[in-house]
């Protein structure tokens, strides 16, 4: 386990997009899912949302492939197999604590 600082902590869980996907694989029974199921779930509650038409689910799947799972990856959070499309979670205690600090309206907005 590594230890980061509380500002790349921050940093890490400031998008949207990121809360989602830890909160998604924290309440997975497994604590994994596939890039697609991933993407196909994001996609959905986004489109429930008040907030706007949801974004276009290739455009969605883009950023989570190149820009959103990789920083997770990065940080140690999550592991992800670009072959087989694997997402596992890899439970963090500092980031669950300041996402445990959130109110559910903070924790799940659009970025």
């Amino acid at each position: 386990m590594t230890t980061h600082s509380l500002d790349a902590c921050l940093r890490l869980v400031a998008h949207g997009h990121r809360r989602r996907i830890i909160h998604h694989l924290r309440h997975e029974a497994t604590g994994a899912t596939t890039f697609d199921d991933l993407v196909d779930q994001m996609h959905r509650r986004a489109s429930d949302t008040k907030n706007g038409p949801p974004q276009d689910r290739d455009a969605l799947a883009i950023q989570l492939y190149h820009t959103h799972l990789p920083k997770l990856a990065d940080y140690g959070v999550v592991k992800f197999e670009h072959r087989s499309g694997a997402v596992r979670y890899q439970p963090d205690e500092q980031v669950e604590t300041v996402l445990d600090s959130l109110s559910s309206d903070q924790t799940l907005p659009n970025p």
